[in-house]
């Protein structure tokens, strides 16, 4: 079989060099009009543009990376909506442990008064508040347990007024839906 070199010119106006075989040529010969398509779908070095699939490819392509970023954001908008609730949070604990502090530094009360038993059923002192007055929200609790030296975050078991030791560990502990707890803890001694 014989080559026959043929240059066609496209629809874009490039020249296009073929090299066909009288198989070919005559299966394009008996169809005219296939010619045409088949010279739209040659592509050359100097041809412009993108396919269909090209264009298809890259959107996917694009639109995952989109997914990730997005969910970057979203994560980061959850995370830092709340920073007025955050404050409030802290606010109350903060106000309650200011009271426990004051009642350690008040003579009339002083050790003693924190570190009893009835520290959360007494009505006078650190009750749970839920929720906390003026604050629908919120609900905040106060854990007092006694504290060796050597041990300050694990509970000794000794009952109150921690005599033997002179320390407690207090916790203020508030909590809201949006989010989560927030806790304030410190040490309180009988020195």
């Amino acid at each position: 079989m014989r080559n026959s070199d043929f240059r066609i010119i496209t629809p874009n106006f490039e020249l296009v060099r073929l090299k066909l075989t009288a198989s070919t040529l005559r299966s394009i010969v008996n169809r005219p009009n296939d010619i045409m398509s088949q010279s739209r779908m040659i592509r050359t070095p100097n041809s412009k543009g993108f396919t269909l699939i090209e264009t298809i490819i890259t959107l996917v392509v694009l639109s995952i990376a989109a997914v990730g970023v997005l969910s970057v954001f979203t994560t980061g908008i959850k995370g830092s909506a709340n920073p007025l609730i955050l404050n409030q949070a802290i606010s109350l604990a903060q106000e309650k442990m200011d009271i426990i502090i004051g009642d350690r530094q008040n003579p009339a009360r002083g050790y003693a008064w924190i570190a009893a038993a009835d520290y959360n059923t007494n009505p006078l002192k650190y009750m749970p508040e839920n929720p906390v007055p003026g604050f629908a929200n919120f609900n905040r609790s106060v854990t007092i347990f006694c504290v060796d030296a050597g041990t300050l975050n694990t509970n000794n078991g000794q009952p109150f007024p921690c005599v033997s030791s002179g320390y407690v560990r207090i916790t203020v502990a508030v909590a809201n839906a949006l989010i989560g707890n927030v806790t304030l803890d410190t040490l309180v001694t009988n020195y």
